[in-house]
């Protein structure tokens, strides 16, 4: 009886149950799965964007904390050395003025240093300004904040009094004898300072790093943004998305230790939703199509019910699909093939390149040398005195080329070649390097010291390259020291191996260290110093690949200090000597 009623069920009717269960079967895990998947992502990357704005927040906090420490530092040695509390003492302006000119002189960022007596007036100042002499300064928040304050205050942004044209930061400190404040020295520090910091840690377009005062004022911005502008800042929020100056912005907020300060990280919510829409892009569209195909894989369960059901000669169309099917397949496959020859080609011809950089652009160079050099010997009379010299420096210009030639393939073999890591005695590797230079300038008398620093890990040919380049650029910018010294050495700290190259070197301008590891960057000109500009990238892109930092502090006229890290060595083996 109920094969019976089955049979009265028309064809199309079984085919669509058949279908209506297939699909079900088939699309209820793709769509639940897909639906995780997308919540899963949206998360992470919300998630990976509050991260972003926290580690710009920490980084900037910590970079004006330290400039904001390290004026401060200044500012209290000084207001507590000797001679300025014996002109304290004198009431000699000055003398104090004269004390206080070295934290000014040559500062860019500091506008000015003062002395004010117990009841706020002006009793010194650098530039000195006598009209500024007894002014009244007891209103200003850092002079109360210094009052009840043992160590460095830190004020708010405020406008000078002296002039009005100067957006300053004050810092204060009560200079005290048996407890009682007998002055208070002020350091005035302009905005520009701060806004670099800011600037160093910004690391996203759209972005902005806000940094306000406890009135809710700017001190300093990335943007735009006017000094002393108030700024509506949400209460009691770390981070979220809340209204800035009445527009919408995900925010993360941060302290700045040593002052009453707050480190906003801003971002435009609508960059945020461009990365989430892209995302949903990324995975809707595989989704849509996952869907699609378990939706097509269902209708076509249904046709083959409804083919079975119809007979045999619907069954050969099925296969004529099928056979269909496997041809797309196989076209992917070879597409696959194809590209993979493709990828591989390319790579030769990359290695045909290096090898054309490294032979057939050498023969032009050596053809100019040479052809320059039998002018110089059969034809130097002719020549005369100028012909000569531009023959020179054609071949000077020749030879530099040949040298720019061998650091750039030097440079992409550092990429491209496998490292073999071990334990590598770094000591051991610089005295080896030093005594290399010593045998190709006899003639310098330069001092080179180690301090036993301890084994590291890493691939013993590229680290020597490194130490090559480091120790050589020393040994170039000590050339003019009498004696020169040079030192190197290292230690263990925070799990990774530190180590440094010290010289007693022409040394630079710190402001221009962001351009020292640019390929071709050079801070002095070749005719001062010859070089290619390559070496400092090279120990960078080394350093790099074992997953170390490098970093340069230097001072003009004082020398230079190189910083690297590595890897620690699995067994440790300190041992000592010079070298």
């Amino acid at each position: 009886m109920g094969r019976g009623v089955l049979e009265r069920v028309p064809r199309w009717l079984t085919a669509a149950a058949v279908g209506l269960v297939a699909c079900a079967l088939l699309m209820g895990p793709v769509v639940l799965f897909g639906a995780f998947t997308l919540r899963t992502s949206l998360e992470d990357l919300n998630a990976r964007s509050d991260r972003e704005r926290q580690g710009a927040a920490a980084l900037a906090a910590a970079l004006v904390g330290r400039t904001i420490f390290a004026h401060g530092e200044q500012l209290r040695v000084v207001s507590s050395g000797v001679d300025f509390h014996a002109a304290l003492a004198l009431r000699d302006s000055a003398r104090l003025s004269n004390l206080l000119a070295p934290m000014v002189t040559g500062v860019p960022d500091v506008a000015t240093a003062g002395v004010l007596d117990p009841a706020g007036k002006v009793m010194a100042r650098f530039p000195v300004d006598a009209t500024a002499v007894g002014l009244s300064l007891a209103d200003r928040d850092y002079y109360a904040g210094a009052m009840r304050s043992d160590g460095v205050f830190v004020g708010d942004a405020v406008t000078s009094r002296i002039d009005p044209t100067l957006s300053i930061v004050t810092l204060s400190y009560s200079v005290r004898e048996d407890n009682v404040v007998r002055a208070i020295a002020i350091l005035s520090v302009r905005p520009t300072t701060l806004i670099a910091d800011l600037e160093a840690a910004l690391d996203a377009p759209g972005r902005e790093l806000l940094l306000i005062d406890r009135r809710l004022a700017t001190i300093a911005s990335t943007t735009e943004r006017p000094m002393l502008s108030p700024v509506d800042v949400p209460a009691r929020a770390g981070q979220g998305v809340a209204p800035f100056d009445g527009a919408p912005r995900a925010f993360v907020g941060a302290a700045i230790g040593g002052a009453d300060w707050t480190l906003y990280v801003l971002d435009d919510p609508a960059r945020v939703y461009v990365a989430q829409r892209n995302l949903l892009t990324q995975l809707g569209l595989p989704l849509a199509a996952s869907i699609v195909v378990a939706g097509l894989l269902a209708a076509l369960l249904a046709s083959a019910w409804l083919l079975l059901m119809r007979g045999r000669e619907r069954l050969a169309a099925v296969n004529v699909q099928l056979r269909e099917l496997n041809g797309e397949v196989h076209g992917l496959n070879r597409t696959l093939a194809h590209n993979v020859s493709e990828l591989r080609a390319l790579n030769g011809e990359l290695s045909a390149f290096a090898y054309s950089v490294s032979h057939d652009l050498r023969a032009p160079l050596r053809a100019i040398d040479g052809f320059s050099q039998i002018l110089l010997e059969d034809k130097a009379p002719q020549l005369g005195e100028d012909g000569r010299q531009h023959l020179e420096r054609v071949r000077a210009a020749a030879t530099r080329m040949g040298l720019l030639i061998d650091d750039l393939l030097l440079l992409s073999r550092i990429t491209r070649d496998e490292m073999t890591m071990g334990n590598v005695d770094l000591t051991a590797v610089a005295r080896s390097v030093a005594e290399e230079l010593r045998s190709r300038d006899p003639r310098r008398s330069v001092e080179f010291e180690t301090n036993g620093a301890l084994p590291a890990k890493g691939d013993e040919r590229l680290l020597r390259v490194a130490l090559t380049n480091l120790l050589a650029n020393s040994w170039k910018f000590t050339r003019d020291r009498q004696p020169a010294r040079i030192s190197f050495g290292g230690a263990v700290r925070d799990g990774e191996a530190m180590f440094f190259v010290k010289d007693n070197g022409v040394g630079f301008d710190m402001r221009y260290a962001q351009k020292l590891f640019g390929a071709f960057q050079r801070l002095h000109s070749a005719s001062e110093f010859e070089g290619t500009g390559i070496g400092l990238a090279t120990v960078q892109r080394i350093v790099h690949r074992h997953g170390g930092r490098v970093w340069a502090e230097s001072e003009l006229d004082k020398g230079t200090t190189f910083y690297f890290t590595l890897p620690p060595a699995d067994a440790v083996r300190p041992e000592g000597g010079v070298g």
